[in-house]
């Protein structure tokens, strides 16, 4: 299997551009499954929610959703990313995951930053979507941090955890690698690069997308520049990783003694 990320700097306010660049960088990739950052058509940075409406979009007759289904036609995969979305009155940052046939599956991020939570809501369910008869699982940026929410999303037997994101810290990619190792299945972090102004002052984003093994083992890491990187992977070793026969051979027995519910019906 043939997975990804397209770590880039994302063009503020411009969603065309964005779909558009896109397009003229992967239109010659074949590929399973690839990873976007994290609010990809707009950018991060607001000042406040009306700057952030025009871009939000209603999954069942999304321009965004269009345009990576025709991408996905091409590439015969699976793309994901985050985008605003506007349901009911509400505003959400909504992890994506369109293929050749459409849209497979969205997920409301749960763990907002207090900057996010001045425009948008919380998400209140963890999602995995099956693409081409692969259980993939979709978290965003800050959920990393929440060992709980991947653990979920490994009972529900993902092999593939795919995380958009938005960050210039040095914590985030120290985590992909052990939510990889504990749930034994492929994690795909993206971020992106570039700056952004937030309340007056410009904030560098770091790069530093990731795609780790069940093994906890990075196969492939970037810097902080515009990379399309993709990587073979064997989903034989998901809960099969090299070390396991020194542990135990039935990590999932010792994932199902937890019952994991969540709490995220909360209004910001």
């Amino acid at each position: 299997m043939k997975i990804g990320f397209f770590q880039y700097d994302v063009f503020w306010r411009d969603r065309e551009a964005n779909l558009s660049y896109i397009d003229s960088k992967i239109k010659d990739s074949k590929f399973d499954l690839l990873v976007l950052p994290e609010l990809f058509t707009s950018g991060y940075a607001f000042e406040s929610v009306e700057e952030l409406i025009p871009f939000a979009e209603n999954l069942d007759e999304s321009h965004t959703v269009c345009c990576l289904t025709n991408m996905a036609k091409k590439s015969g995969g699976y793309i994901t990313g985050t985008i605003p979305e506007l349901s009911e009155g509400k505003l959400y940052n909504t992890s994506i995951i369109v293929g050749p046939e459409g849209l497979i599956g969205s997920y409301r991020k749960i763990h907002l930053p207090d900057y996010e939570k001045r425009a948008f809501v919380s998400g209140n369910s963890i999602i995995s979507c099956n693409c081409g008869g692969r259980e993939v699982g979709l978290t965003i940026c800050f959920d990393v941090w929440f060992a709980p929410l991947s653990s979920d999303l490994k009972l529900q037997g993902v092999s593939i955890i795919c995380h958009s994101a938005c960050f210039g810290g040095e914590v985030t990619p120290t985590i992909i690698p052990i939510r990889a190792l504990e749930n034994q299945c492929f994690y795909v972090s993206c971020n992106r690069i570039g700056t952004e102004k937030f309340d007056g002052e410009f904030e560098s984003y770091c790069g530093k997308s990731q795609i780790v093994s069940p093994d906890g083992k990075v196969l492939a890491y970037a810097g902080n520049e515009e990379m399309l990187c993709f990587v073979n992977i064997d989903l034989s070793e998901v809960d099969n990783p090299a070390f396991s026969s020194l542990i135990t051979k039935d990590f999932m027995t010792e994932h199902r003694k937890y019952n994991i519910n969540i709490k995220a019906n909360y209004q910001y």
